[in-house]
């Protein structure tokens, strides 16, 4: 509902489900999530979209998704920062990463005067398409923040993260003594980014390491180990589902020359 609502009903519904399916595919191969990203391809040559458009289109909901994590992620860091100073040199760090997704979000044209910077120093063909990219960028972020839709793609992407923390939150009820709401929060958005760090596909290893070292001392070693296969569960199953869809990346743009007369 969302890549349709940022792809300004341009895309159907059930083409953006399979989008996203097929991109958890991607994510379950690729570090950092890039499969996201990769959505843009099919965005291009199944969709008849922009190339510029599509990756800035992608680029927007990849941003929204890592903010609304923060947003949950830095009051449950300052709340449990007051026992344990790890956490308050984390929530500073997670703070100022949720700063910078704010300052390059906003209507405030500080992403488009440093990708102008960047293009003048390119070579000439790299800074044209960054030029391009940047018209496309500006655009969607002033469509984006002009009347009342912006507060409620916001509102619903911030809802989807608090629902995948909770969900955190009852597998690691599942699993051993309670934690405290604020605390799976805080441990999940962390784990969550260390996920993110590009050294294994989909995270695997980096994220369950630090389940460990966080939800360890609570629900023990072996526990905490079955949560970070239940947390991969949570990219396994709708890469899954994505499998069928695979075929929109190498055979969207055979489908678009067939159309044309």
């Amino acid at each position: 509902w969302r890549v349709r609502l940022l792809a300004r009903a341009d895309v159907a519904m059930g083409a953006a489900t399979r989008l996203i399916l097929s991109a958890s595919t991607l994510d379950l191969v690729l570090p950092s999530k890039m499969g996201d990203v990769a959505k843009a391809w099919v965005l291009t040559r199944k969709h008849g979209f922009e190339g510029e458009r599509a990756l800035s289109l992608v680029i927007l909901e990849k941003a929204l998704d890592m903010a609304a994590l923060l947003v949950w992620g830095v009051p449950a860091l300052l709340w449990v920062g007051g026992r344990d100073s790890l956490c308050w040199l984390a929530a500073a760090g997670v703070a100022g990463l949720l700063a910078l997704l704010v300052l390059l979000l906003s209507p405030v044209p500080l992403t488009a005067w440093l990708l102008r910077l960047l293009a003048r120093f390119a070579p000439a063909r790299v800074g044209a398409r960054i030029d391009r990219f940047e018209e496309q960028w500006t655009a969607i972020v002033t469509w984006f923040w002009s009347g009342r839709r912006a507060a409620g793609i916001v509102f619903l992407s911030v809802l989807l993260w608090g629902a995948h923390l909770f969900q955190f939150w009852l597998f690691a009820r599942a699993l051993g003594p309670a934690i405290p709401l604020a605390d799976n929060m805080a441990f999940a958005t962390l784990s969550i980014l260390a996920g993110l760090v590009p050294l294994t596909a989909a995270g695997v290893g980096t994220r369950d390491a630090a389940i460990l070292f966080f939800y360890g001392p609570a629900l023990g070693g072996g526990a905490a180990a079955v949560l970070g296969v239940l947390a991969t569960s949570r990219y396994l199953i709708p890469a899954l589902g994505g499998l069928p869809f695979l075929s929109d990346y190498w055979q969207g743009g055979k489908a678009r020359k067939e159309e044309r007369p």
